[in-house]
């Protein structure tokens, strides 16, 4: 399917973080000493019937079990996890991170397009590790929480230990792994991987700086 029609979709009906499946009846409303619905009725069901359909579709994609699993670990923390270009991202609050039943995350692919400047900050980092040394899959994600219904970003239940995925064609025998948070106004943290696995990679990431953080795998 494709994600971006989905998300395009789900912002236009206002259902971003808490998704509300409003019946067809309710969006069409009754017309009074006309036996049947009107061709304009008609177009308004058909296409609630379709934003129902994407947003279902969209909802069973971005939690589904491998997007929030890596090696067999799944993530602690409900949301949306749409990354594909890792082998899954996995969260696990430590206990004084403030997380609770409400938290509530957003992950997604980014690059250098999409994120330029955090993307930059991370080649810059990556360089001071090694002149080797190689940024690869980039994620985003936006911890928040949910809340009477009503999404909210917060940076509580930001720390622990986050696990990503290493695909399969950026593994290097004998290469070190890290990962590089670039946070808002450029901030920035280096988190050594403390995984044995090779298909793997595992941090224990501080509170974050900021809602909204990428975080880049460097390898060197």
């Amino acid at each position: 399917m494709d994600i971006k029609k989905s998300v395009k979709y789900i912002v236009v009906a206002g259902i971003i973080g808490a998704l509300i499946f409003a019946p067809a009846s309710q969006v069409i409303a009754a017309v009074s000493g006309e036996e049947g619905p009107t061709q304009e009725q008609l177009q308004e069901q058909a296409r609630q019937e379709e934003l129902n359909r994407i947003t279902k579709e969209f909802v069973e994609e971005a939690t589904a079990p491998v997007n929030q699993t890596v090696a067999g670990t799944k993530s602690q923390v409900g949301g949306f996890y749409t990354a594909k270009k890792v082998q899954g991202v996995a969260m696990a609050p430590s206990a004084d991170s403030g997380a609770a039943k409400e938290s509530f995350v957003k992950v997604t692919d980014t690059d250098k397009k999409k994120s330029t400047a955090a993307v930059a900050v991370a080649d810059t980092v990556a360089a001071t590790l090694s002149p080797n040394a190689e940024v690869g899959p980039c994620i985003n994600v936006q911890y928040g929480k949910i809340e009477n219904g009503k999404y909210a970003e917060t940076t509580s239940g930001s720390k622990g230990e986050l696990n990503v995925g290493i695909p399969a064609n950026y593994r290097s025998d004998n290469a070190k792994y890290a990962i590089i948070a670039v946070y808002e106004k450029g901030l920035f943290k280096v988190y050594e991987n403390t995984s044995t696995d090779p298909t793997k990679i595992t941090v224990n990431v501080d509170e974050a700086a900021s809602s909204n953080v990428m975080y880049a795998i460097v390898k060197y």
